[in-house]
C-alpha cells in the first residue's frame, strides 16, 4: 500500500495563511519596534560605512580597529558640528515660543474677519471680538524636551554599538547567514540579493546626503535675501528634516510659515517665505533627485509614498527615515527572488 502524499493547501486556505502572516510581521514589527528600530537604523548606516571600513582594511588595519577609526571619526565630525552651531540652535530656541506666540496671534487677527463674514452670511449675531487677555507663562522647550532626552541618548548608544559591532565584524554574519542556507543556489542567490542591497543603501543615503546639503545652502540664502531671520538655523532643518520623505517638506513649509507672519506684518510676505521653499524643494524632487539617482533606485512614487505611510504608522519618524532603504531592499529581493516578484514589481517604476 502506497504511502499518500500531503496535498497542497487549496488557493483559498493558502491566502488565509498569506493573510495571517502579514496580519502577524506588522503586529511583531509594531509591537517589537525598540527592539527593531535600532538594528534596522544600525543596518544602514553599516552599509553606508561598510566600503569605508573595507578601503581601511586594504591598508592593512584591522578590522575592528578601521571600525571603530570609522565611528569615531562620526562622532567627532558630529561633536564638531554640534559645538559649532549650538550657539545658533539655542537662541532660536530660547525664542521660539515668544516667535510662536506672535505669530498665532497674527494669525488670530487675520482669520478673525473671516469669521465674522461667515457669521453674518449664515445669519448668525455677530460675535464681539474677545479681548486680549494674558498668555499663560510657557515652560521652556528645554524642559518640554527634557522627558525625551533619556531615551533618545540610550536609544543612540544602542544604535552606536550596534553598528560598532556590525563594523567590526566585517563580513562575518552576512558569510555565516549565507551559510546556513542549504542549496548552493540560494546562497549564490543571497550573496547578490546582499551586496546589491548593501550597495542600493549606501548608494541611497551618500547621494540622499549630498542633495540635501545642496538643498539646504539655497534654502539658507533664500531665507537670507528675503529677510528671514536665522538663515542657518533653516538651512540646518532643511538639511536634517529632508532625509524624512514627504513629512519633513511639510514640516519645513509649516516652521516657515509661523517665522512668515512672525517676521512680516503682511500677508504676502509671510507666505513668500513658504513659496520659495515649496519651490525649491519641488525643483529638487522633480529634477535634481532623479538626475543624480538616474537608474539605480528606480521605485515608484505611489509605492514610496505608501512605504512611507505604512512605515510612519509601524515605526514613527526613524519609521519615515527608513521607508525608502526597506524599499529599495525589498525591491532587490523581489527582482531577485521569483517568489516575491509580485512585490519588486509593486514597489518598481
Amino acid at each position: 500500500m502506497s504511502e499518500q502524499r500531503p496535498r497542497p493547501p487549496a488557493p483559498q486556505a493558502a491566502v488565509a495563511l498569506n493573510l495571517i502572516a502579514a496580519i502577524l510581521s506588522v503586529a511583531a514589527l509594531y509591537l517589537g519596534r525598540e527592539f527593531f528600530i535600532p538594528v534596522a537604523l544600525a543596518f544602514s548606516f553599516y552599509a553606508l560605512l561598510r566600503p569605508v571600513v573595507r578601503k581601511l582594511e586594504h591598508l592593512r588595519i584591522p578590522t575592528a580597529l578601521a571600525a571603530a577609526i570609522v565611528v569615531l571619526g562620526g562622532l567627532g565630525v558630529g561633536g564638531v558640528g554640534g559645538s559649532a552651531l549650538s550657539g545658533p540652535v539655542s537662541a532660536w530656541v530660547d525664542k521660539a515660543p515668544a516667535s510662536l506666540r506672535t505669530a498665532l496671534a497674527r494669525l488670530s487677527t487675520i482669520g478673525r474677519p473671516l469669521d465674522r463674514l461667515t457669521d453674518a452670511a449664515l445669519g448668525q449675531p455677530l460675535a464681539p471680538a474677545p479681548a486680549p487677555h494674558a498668555t499663560p507663562a510657557t515652560g521652556s522647550l528645554y524642559a518640554q524636551l527634557l522627558g525625551k532626552a533619556t531615551s533618545l541618548l540610550g536609544g543612540l548608544v544602542e544604535v552606536i554599538l550596534l553598528l560598532y559591532l556590525m563594523l567590526a565584524a566585517g563580513n562575518l554574519f552576512l558569510r555565516k547567514m549565507v551559510k546556513v542556507l542549504p542549496a548552493s543556489g540560494d546562497k549564490r542567490t543571497a550573496t547578490d540579493v546582499l551586496d546589491n542591497t548593501e550597495s542600493i543603501v549606501a548608494h541611497y543615503l551618500l547621494l540622499n546626503a549630498i542633495i540635501n546639503l545642496a538643498q539646504a545652502i539655497t534654502v539658507g540664502f533664500a531665507m537670507w535675501a528675503i529677510g528671514i531671520p536665522d538663515p542657518l538655523i533653516w538651512g540646518l532643518l532643511t538639511f536634517a528634516l529632508e532625509f524624512i520623505p514627504y513629512l519633513g517638506g511639510v514640516t519645513m513649509v509649516g516652521l516657515l510659515l509661523l517665522a512668515g507672519f512672525t517676521t512680516f506684518a503682511h500677508v504676502g510676505h509671510a507666505l513668500l517665505a513658504p513659496g520659495v521653499y515649496f519651490v525649491i524643494t519641488t525643483l529638487q524632487n522633480s529634477v535634481l533627485s532623479p538626475y543624480v539617482y538616474g537608474g539605480r533606485l528606480k521605485l515608484s512614487p505611489l509605492a514610496v509614498l505608501v512605504c512611507v505611510l505604512f512605515w510612519w504608522w509601524v515605526w514613527g519618524i526613524a519609521g519615515v527615515f527608513l521607508a525608502i532603504p526597506i524599499a529599495a531592499t525589498l525591491k532587490a529581493l523581489g527582482d531577485q527572488i521569483p517568489r516575491l516578484a509580485p512585490l519588486g514589481e509593486f514597489l518598481g517604476e
